[in-house]
C-alpha cells in the first residue's frame, strides 16, 4: 500500500564530517531527485546545512536506504519513517523548529519553500506530498505565531556576533572578510548595526551579486578566485557557502605551499574563523594554531545550548500543535484514499444534472439568459445538499478503510459504483515498540517481513518510552513493560522486542507469537585506538552493561579493569570516545543492523564469550485472545529459532532466570538435532562453569532443564551452597 515514508541525515545523529559528505547543492538536489523518481511517484528533498532530509510516496522505504547506501556507509547515523505518521510527525517537528539545531530558528520555514519549489518545477511532487509540505510550513507559521518557540535569541547571526564579543575583537580596527552571499546578510547587518568596523570585503563566484550586497555595506567585493590575496589582512573570515569554495582545505596544512594555508601561520595577529559551511569552508586542523580561532556547526551547536533554553520551555505547547495538526493531516490522507469513490459518485450526480437541465430546458418555452443561469444554480444546489450527508458518511468511512466489513464497499454497491477500485487495507495493524534507533531499526525491518506476507495489511509504528529509556535499568522488564502494558490496553496490536530484553515471567493474556531469523549471535569488541582485547595495555577500562560479560571477560584478561557502562549504542561509543573507557563489548546483531560493524576491532568467538539466551533474536508478542494477528506473525516465524530460543530460556529459567549470576546459553539447531551450551557462574566469577548437552530438536525443552540441572548441581559442589 501506497504511504508517505521517509529518511533522514541529520544534526541529531550525525557529526559534521558526516553531514558534509552527503552535503547537496541545488545541481545535486536535482539530480537526486530524478533519481529517486524512477523509483517512487512523488518525491521532495530538504538539503540544508544541518540536516538532508528525503520524502516519498510510495510503497516502500528501501530505495532510500539504498540511495543512501550508494553515497557511503551512513546505515548508523540515518532515522528511517517508514510509514506516514512518523514521516508526519518528523516534517511537522522539523518545519515548527524543534528539531533544529537552534530551536525554534525561522530560516528552516523558508528552506522548505524553496525545496517545494524545485521538487514542483522538477514535477517530482504530486497531490500527496505538496499537500504534505504545505501543511507543514502551515505548523510552522502556527508554532511560532502561537508560541514564543522563536521569540528568544537564537539565531547564527547573534551566535557569530557573541563569538566576536568573547575573542574581544575591536570592529573598528578590524576587517572582515565574508566568503558567500547567501545566507550571511543577516550576521553582516547584525555586526553593522551594532558597531563600526574598519573594511569589508565580500567574496563570491557571483561578482554582480557580491557587488550589490557590498554596495549596501559600504565594502569591497571580490571573486573567490582572488582569496588569497585577501586572507593576510583579514581579521574576520566568515565562510558560508555550499560548496563553491573549499577555502583551507588542504590535508597537510603544515606542508602546504598554498598562500590560503600559510596564511594561517604567517599571520601577525590573531584571527577569527567562523565557519557556516556544510561543507565545511575551512579546514579543521586550523583549530591547533595557536593564533587561529576555529569555529564550525558543531562547535555553534555547543555553543547555543544555554541560549536555548528558554526556547527549551515552549516545546511542549508547540508539540500540542504538532500533535492537532498531524491528526488533520492524517485524516486529509485517508479521506484522500476514498476520494475515487467521491469523484465518481459527484461525476455521477453532474450528468444527471445536465440529463436533467437538457429535458427541462427545450419544455421552458422562452426564458431569458439571467433566468437560465438561475436554474441551473438550482440545480447545481439542489445536487450538493442532497450529497452533503452521503459524501460526509463516505469521508468517515474513510477514516477506517481497514474494517473487516469496510461501509466503502456498501457506499460502492448503493451508488452503482462498483467499477471504482480503491486499496481497502484487510487489517491495520498497529506495532508497538521502543523507540531507541536500533529498537526502531528492528521493527521497521520485521515490518517489512510482515509486510512481505501479508501486504493488503495497513501497517503504523507507536513509539513507546519505557523506564529503561528513562535510565531505570534496574527494574524487571526495563525495556519490555511498558510495551506489553499498551498491547493489553488495545493501545497496539503487537509488540516487537529483543527477545534477550524479555523477563522470564509471562504476562497473563499475552504469547511470543514469533522468532526472528537470528542475526549473528556474537559478542564484539570496539576498543578506542583499535586493538584487540590480548593487545590491551595491563589495566586497560573495559565498559559492559553486562555481569555475563564482565565475567567471560576477566576468564580472557584478569589484569583488565571491567567497568560498568550504560546507554544506547552511540552513547556507550561516545562515551569511549571520550576516553572514559579505553574498550567497550557490544553485541554484534545490533550493530550489525545498525550498519554499525565498521567500528568493530575484534570479534569474539562463541567458545571466547557465549552469548546471552536469546541475543540476536526479535520476539514478537500478541494478544492471545487476538487471533487475526497470532494467524499474521506465524507466517514470518522461524521454526529452527523458536526451538533453540525456547531451550536457552528453559535453561535460564531453570537456573533462577533473574538471579544475580551470570548465566548464557546457545542453542543451535541443526537437521533434526540440537546442541546446546550453557555457562554457570558465580556473582564474583571465582567459579565458572560450561557444559553442552545435545539430542533431538524436539526434546531442546527437556534437554536444556537437564543441562541447568547438571550444572546447578555442580555449582553447589563448588561453592557450598544449598540453594543456587
Amino acid at each position: 500500500m501506497d504511504r508517505i515514508v521517509g529518511i533522514e541525515l541529520s544534526h541529531q545523529n550525525a557529526p559534521i564530517s558526516v553531514r558534509e559528505k552527503m552535503a547537496m547543492n541545488k545541481e545535486q538536489s536535482v539530480q537526486a531527485l530524478r533519481d529517486l523518481k524512477e523509483h517512487y511517484k512523488e518525491v521532495f528533498i530538504l538539503s540544508t546545512c544541518n540536516r538532508l532530509s528525503i520524502y516519498a510516496f510510495g510503497n516502500s522505504f528501501r530505495a532510500l536506504e539504498s540511495f543512501f547506501e550508494g553515497h557511503g556507509k551512513f546505515s548508523q547515523y540515518l532515522s528511517v519513517y517508514p510509514d506516514s505518521r512518523l514521516a508526519i510527525q518528523n516534517l511537522f517537528s522539523t518545519a515548527a523548529g524543534i528539531e533544529s539545531q537552534a530551536i525554534g530558528e525561522h530560516q528552516i520555514v523558508g528552506q522548505i519553500r524553496e525545496a517545494l519549489d524545485l521538487a514542483r518545477k522538477e514535477k517530482t511532487i504530486g497531490p500527496v506530498l505538496d499537500e504534505f509540505i504545505r501543511h507543514a510550513v502551515h505548523v510552522g507559521k502556527r508554532a511560532r505565531l502561537e508560541t514564543n518557540i522563536g521569540k528568544h535569541s537564537a539565531s547564527l547571526a547573534t551566535v557569530g556576533f557573541e563569538l566576536i564579543a568573547k575573542h574581544k575583537i575591536n570592529l573598528e580596527e578590524s576587517s572582515i572578510l565574508v566568503i558567500g552571499t547567501g545566507n550571511m546578510a543577516n550576521l553582516v547587518n547584525t555586526v553593522l548595526d551594532r558597531s563600526k568596523i574598519r573594511s569589508l570585503k565580500v567574496a563570491s563566484h557571483n561578482i554582480k551579486r557580491a557587488t550589490q550586497m557590498a554596495k549596501e555595506w559600504g565594502g569591497e567585493a571580490v571573486h573567490v578566485s582572488k582569496l588569497p590575496f585577501h586572507l593576510a589582512d583579514s581579521d574576520i573570515i566568515v565562510g558560508g557557502t555550499q560548496g563553491e569554495v573549499n577555502l583551507l582545505s588542504e590535508k597537510e596544512v603544515e606542508n602546504s605551499k598554498c598562500t590560503r594555508a600559510q596564511f594561517a601561520m604567517d599571520a601577525s595577529r590573531p584571527k577569527l574563523l567562523i565557519d557556516f559551511g556544510l561543507p565545511r569552508n575551512f579546514n579543521p586542523a586550523l583549530k591547533s594554531f595557536d593564533n587561529v580561532h576555529l569555529y564550525d556547526l558543531d562547535d555553534i551547536k555547543r555553543m547555543t545550548y544555554e541560549g536555548l533554553l528558554k526556547r527549551y520551555d515552549e516545546i511542549p505547547q508547540v508539540k500540542k500543535i504538532i500533535g492537532e495538526e498531524e491528526d488533520k493531516f492524517s485524516e486529509w490522507l485517508y479521506q484522500r484514499k476514498a476520494s475515487p469513490v467521491i469523484e465518481a459518485y459527484w461525476k455521477g450526480l453532474l450528468d444527471t444534472k445536465e440529463e436533467e437541465l437538457k429535458w427541462l430546458m427545450p419544455k421552458m418555452g422562452e426564458v431569458s439568459e439571467e433566468q437560465q443561469k438561475l436554474i441551473e444554480k438550482f440545480a447545481h444546489r439542489l445536487i450538493r445538499k442532497v450529497s452533503k450527508k452521503p459524501l460526509e458518511e463516505v469521508n468517515n468511512f474513510a477514516q477506517n478503510l481497514h474494517h473487516q466489513d469496510n461501509p466503502i464497499n456498501t457506499v460502492k454497491k448503493v451508488f452503482n459504483l462498483d467499477n471504482v477500485e480503491i486499496f481497502v487495507p484487510k487489517k491495520r495493524v498497529v506495532i508497538g515498540t521502543r523507540g531507541s534507533k536500533l529498537a526502531l531499526t528492528q521493527s521497521h525491518w520485521m515490518i517489512e517481513k510482515l509486510r512481505e506476507a501479508e501486504p493488503q495489511n495497513e501497517y503504523i509504528t507507536k513509539v513507546i518510552r519505557t523506564s529503561g529509556d528513562d535510565g531505570n535499568i534496574d527494574t524487571m522488564g526495563a525495556f519490555t513493560t511498558a510495551i506489553q502494558r499498551a498491547l493489553l490496553n488495545r493501545e497496539v496490536d503487537i509488540a516487537v522486542h529483543s527477545f534477550k530484553d524479555l523477563p522470564i515471567e509471562e504476562v497473563n493474556d499475552l504469547t511470543i507469537a514469533a522468532v526472528s531469523e537470528r542475526e549473528d549471535v556474537r559478542d564484539v569488541l570496539i576498543s578506542n585506538k583499535g586493538v584487540k582485547l590480548k593487545d590491551l595495555p595491563k589495566g586497560s577500562i573495559v565498559g559492559t552493561g553486562s555481569l555475563r560479560r564482565e565475567i567471560q571477560l576477566k576468564e580472557l584478561r584478569p589484569d583488565l579493569e571491567v567497568k560498568f557502562i550504560q546507554g544506547n549504542v552511540d552513547s556507550r561509543i561516545q562515551q569511549m570516545r571520550e576516553g572514559k573507557y579505553d574498550a567497550i563489548v557490544l553485541a554484534a546483531a545490533g550493530l550489525k543492523r545498525l550498519g554499525m560493524m565498521g567500528e568493530v576491532t575484534e570479534i569474539f568467538s562463541e567458545k571466547e564469550m557465549l552469548p546471552a539466551v536469546c541475543q540476536g533474536a526479535l520476539a514478537i508478542e500478541v494478544r492471545k485472545s487476538d487471533k487475526d494477528c497470532l494467524e499474521l506473525v506465524r507466517k514470518v516465524n522461524d521454526e529452527n529459532i523458536e526451538l533453540a530460543t525456547e531451550a536457552e530460556r528453559t535453561f535460564l529459567l531453570a537456573l533462577g532466570g533473574g538471579c544475580n549470576y551470570p548465566i548464557a546459553a546457545y542453542a543451535q539447531v541443526k537437521g533434526d538435532s540440537i546442541k546446546i551450551e550453557g555457562l554457570y557462574a558465580s556473582a564474583d566469577g571465582k567459579v565458572v562453569l560450561r557444559d553442552k548437552i545435545e539430542g533431538h530438536k524436539k526434546l531442546g525443552v527437556q534437554l536444556a532443564d537437564q543441562l541447568a540441572r547438571d550444572l546447578m548441581q555442580l555449582m553447589r559442589q563448588k561453592v557450598g551452597f544449598e540453594d543456587g
